[in-house]
């Protein structure tokens, strides 16, 4: 079984480093245009006090810029309501339907096993659907670890922003959540989570220490180079979590290099490595990139 899943919904929701953020070299690129400069940097979704002061490039890039782009506008009136409204109508079970309804008796039984060993009250889960269940057992593995949501990079630069900077998203909360919801085979999923989830914290120190060296091949390792050889549930998965919106974001960020002002990109780092990366298909579509 695969160990990238439950480190791919880790770091999708988190990518967890826990060291001196003034001192890394991150994921950090300046892409450039004849009319304009884009940054890009990789986010970390969940943090604690240790991750700041980050790194002066990256700050003085951040106050050059004219827009920050996001992944989700979290300060747009009513996405926490969209987000508990998706969760509660299509990411639950309704009437008396469960999600041991959907799971193999081994599948189920490891479920337990895994929620005990985290501390997950079996019924906070029982209601879930299985995409809704790997994201809760992600969320909870980051918040156990002290990280914050609240002090995340993106909310960092979102608090910075002035009447001077604009902010736009590249995508909404539904699209992002609807990755999750619409996983057709349930008991693939929670088996290959729950085999991830035995060697995950080893996984994410070994991210870490990529992410601190600035090893961006290591990083494509652990994430993706084992997918050519997995179930065709779990290449659909990836192609969806990371292949398919790095496309889409590729696009907006394409456009913003046709404008007059510089633009400062936040999106999850696995989107910004490898062959399917969005650096890669900047390259690709001629632009001049420099890992800053």
């Amino acid at each position: 079984m695969i160990k990238q899943l439950i480190v791919g919904a880790l770091i999708y929701v988190v990518f967890s480093f826990q060291l001196i953020a003034s001192e890394d070299r991150a994921l950090f690129w300046r892409v450039d245009s004849a009319q304009t400069t884009v940054y890009l940097l990789g986010s970390i979704h969940f943090a604690d006090e240790s991750f700041y002061p980050l790194r002066t490039e990256i700050e003085r890039a951040f106050e050059e810029s004219k827009t920050l782009v996001v992944e989700i506008d979290e300060s747009v009136p009513g996405t926490a309501e969209k987000f508990q409204g998706l969760m509660q109508n299509e990411g639950m079970y309704s009437g008396d339907e469960r999600l041991k309804d959907h799971l193999s008796e081994k599948t189920y039984q490891a479920l337990q096993v895994h929620l005990k060993e985290l501390g997950i009250p079996s019924d906070l889960i029982e209601k879930q659907k299985p995409g809704m269940v790997v994201l809760t057992i992600a969320a909870i593995q980051a918040q156990q670890t002290g990280l914050k949501p609240d002090m995340g990079i993106d909310l960092h630069f979102m608090s910075k922003l002035n009447s001077h900077k604009k902010i736009l998203a590249l995508e909404t909360v539904e699209e992002q959540l609807r990755i999750f919801l619409e996983i057709e085979d349930a008991d693939l999923l929670l088996q290959d989570s729950l085999h991830s989830l035995e060697t995950v914290k080893e996984e994410m120190k070994e991210l870490t220490r990529a992410w601190k060296q600035g090893d961006e091949k290591a990083m494509y390792k652990m994430l993706f180079e084992d997918l050519a050889n997995e179930n065709v549930a779990i290449t659909d998965l990836y192609e969806r979590l990371y292949f398919q919106r790095n496309i889409k974001m590729t696009r907006s960020i394409k456009s913003y290099l046709k404008q007059n002002e510089k633009y400062f990109v936040v999106v999850g780092a696995g989107h910004l490595i490898g062959d399917k990366g969005i650096v890669q298909l900047l390259k690709n579509a001629g632009f001049r990139i420099t890992r800053q």
